[in-house]
């Protein structure tokens, strides 16, 4: 990972910096457009290791908000569904 440095990565290539950071994956978050269900926006969250699994999960909870209100108040648009996947299950929240 770089500090605050914002360049275009393949995903094989976060994966690679999240294990040479010590970071533990977590989820994938997905915003769609309520009309023509595009995606609008994808992220990774990958939290660091020194965090307990309750801190985690409030954690990636804050950014999976964050993620959803940022898109929609930037592009004007109203939240209908933004999808959370992990390895394990895909959970949807409206």
């Amino acid at each position: 990972m770089t500090d605050m440095h914002l360049r275009q990565v393949t995903t094989a290539e976060w994966g690679r910096q999240v294990g040479r950071a010590d970071l533990v994956v977590g989820p994938s978050v997905g915003v769609r457009d309520a009309i023509t269900g595009d995606w609008d926006a994808g992220v990774h969250i990958a939290t660091g290791d020194r965090l307990t699994e309750d801190v985690r999960q409030e954690l990636i909870s804050e950014l999976v908000k964050a993620v959803s209100t940022t898109v929609h108040r930037v592009l004007g648009t109203r939240e209908v569904r933004t999808t959370v996947r992990t390895e394990q299950s895909e959970e949807t929240a409206r």
